[in-house]
């Protein structure tokens, strides 16, 4: 019955963690070239604390996505997290481009990709909470 919102749960959950969450939690040179990123050895201890952050957030996705009807909080939880998100993406952009610095592809690929989620989560949460209502 709530297929949609299932399986925006489990791709937001698989986002957080897999291409962000492991990798910020075991952030290491290698790990940086990997995605063709400076290593901010001064900065490594937040990178790991919000690579926690990240696995945490996407288990909490992965678990609510067995009974999306159950938890819209953690839908209102996963949009506000993506759209903001965007939010520090284009705040960092603008940081950066009045320092004559441009903005990698890799974070604008990030950023499109939150785009997106915040989009169908919306879309998602919508469908669940209108069946909630009839039900």
């Amino acid at each position: 019955m709530f297929r949609f919102a299932r399986v925006m749960l489990v791709i937001a959950a698989i986002v957080e963690v897999v291409p962000r969450g492991i990798p910020a939690l075991f952030g290491s040179p290698a790990i940086a070239r990997l995605f063709n990123l400076e290593y901010p050895l001064q900065d490594i201890n937040y990178v790991h604390a919000f690579g926690a952050v990240m696995i945490c957030l996407g288990l909490l996705f992965y678990f609510a996505a067995k009974a999306p009807e159950k938890h819209l909080l953690v839908f209102n939880i996963a949009i506000l997290r993506f759209a903001l998100g965007i939010a520090a993406q284009l705040g960092s952009f603008f940081q950066l481009r009045a320092g004559g610095i441009t903005m990698s592809g890799f974070w604008w690929g990030h950023m499109i990709v939150d785009v997106a989620l915040v989009v169908l989560l919306v879309a998602a949460r919508a469908t669940v909470a209108a069946r909630g209502k009839t039900a």
